[in-house]
């Protein structure tokens, strides 16, 4: 069988770049032959076998809007031209954010089945990235975004085949067809829990530094909190567009103490960051669908604090594994610190729930050996 992926970012180190690099030899290993097609920039550092569309960014924002949200001729042909020349049985998409009005038709008019694996709401929210919209063009661009939304939701809901969910509030979230999608949970290694380290606090973060994921809320709540959360500790990790501005902000709180900053981390460095931690922090100002950082830190009986938004709830379940604070509320989230400092052992109570919550419902083997399914379900 033969497999054409789409990601529109795999340079992004984001979750759903993690979930491809993951993806690819699982499915190699079941005798599926895996295509890579990319926007921006090639993912030849997942898949050999792969091409993608030099899209030339334009200086006005107007035009680039233009581009992204209504049908590309120069995308739609180069795309089409990789289907016919590869072939595919099954088309998997996986990030589609930008070029929806072209990829969506593009791909459901192909005559290959479609599959797509949803990694976040942005089919439900018209500004998904919290860019700003002030002002009379801000209204402007607020009815643009609905506008847009709308269509993407409803090209999605027409070409595409399948919708796999890692969540069941992001199923409900977006209102997919239920003809059309189910929950599958995503694939977490087991990992054998160490004891938590003793106080103070040690935070962990790790994800892309944009503004989306609320990093900047993180720091004023570590300056906010107080009693035994006065002695926190933070590492973060992971790179991004607001890196120099949340090491200023460290500078400007007077944390530069507390908080380090680690960069981006894999392999054996990342499992260190997360068994130096006994408290795992997901600030996001959106809502996350199945964030693998809440997953991989519980795999290690390490749990989290983290917006309630999305599909976190579902995940955490609080207080049973975990805490969640309102979004952009760094009061609330300063409160968390100060209690879990002041108890211990309901960070280990939480963290080893969220293990065995983890080891039971996210079994790696289940989840690809599902994707396999669904695979050969829709391809033959």
């Amino acid at each position: 069988m033969k497999v054409l992926h789409l990601h529109d970012s795999p340079h992004i180190l984001g979750g759903a770049t993690v979930y491809l690099r993951r993806l690819l030899p699982e499915m190699q290993s079941r005798g599926v032959e895996n295509w890579l097609y990319s926007l921006d920039r090639p993912g030849v550092e997942l898949c050999r076998q792969c091409d993608y569309f030099p899209y030339v960014w334009p200086d006005s924002a107007w035009k680039r809007r233009r581009d992204f949200h209504h049908f590309h001729k120069p995308l739609a042909d180069h795309f089409r031209n990789f289907i016919s020349e590869v072939k595919p049985d099954l088309i998997h998409l996986q990030n589609v954010a930008a070029f929806r009005s072209t990829l969506f038709p593009s791909a459901g008019k192909s005559g290959v089945p479609v599959l797509m694996t949803v990694h976040d709401f942005s089919l439900s929210d018209p500004n998904p990235h919290g860019l700003p919209r002030q002002g009379w063009s801000g209204k402007a661009k607020q009815w643009l975004d609905q506008r847009s939304l709308s269509k993407s939701r409803r090209l999605a809901f027409q070409h595409v085949d399948r919708f796999l969910c890692p969540t069941e509030a992001l199923r409900q979230g977006v209102a997919f067809p239920a003809e059309k999608s189910e929950v599958l949970r995503l694939p977490i290694a087991r990992a054998e829990a160490s004891p938590l380290p003793p106080l103070p606090l040690k935070l962990f973060f790790a994800g892309t530094l944009y503004r989306s994921k609320g990093v900047d809320v993180l720091l004023q709540a570590l300056a906010l909190a107080d009693g035994k959360a006065k002695q926190a500790q933070l590492d973060i990790a992971g790179e991004g567009d607001q890196n120099d501005a949340l090491q200023a902000q460290v500078q400007e709180l007077g944390l530069d103490s507390r908080v380090r900053f680690l960069g981006y981390l894999k392999g054996q460095a990342m499992e260190d960051a997360y068994q130096r931690a006994n408290l795992q922090v997901l600030p996001s100002r959106v809502p996350e669908n199945s964030p693998l950082t809440v997953l991989e830190s519980g795999a290690r009986g390490r749990p989290s604090v983290a917006s309630h938004a999305g599909g976190v709830p579902e995940l955490i379940e609080p207080p049973s594994r975990g805490w969640t604070f309102a979004n952009e509320d760094p009061q609330a989230l300063a409160k968390v610190f100060e209690e879990a400092a002041e108890n211990p052992q309901a960070l280990a109570d939480r963290g080893q729930a969220m293990q065995a919550w983890v080891r039971h419902n996210f079994d790696p083997t289940h989840h690809w050996d599902a994707v396999h399914q669904h695979y050969k379900d829709l391809a033959l």
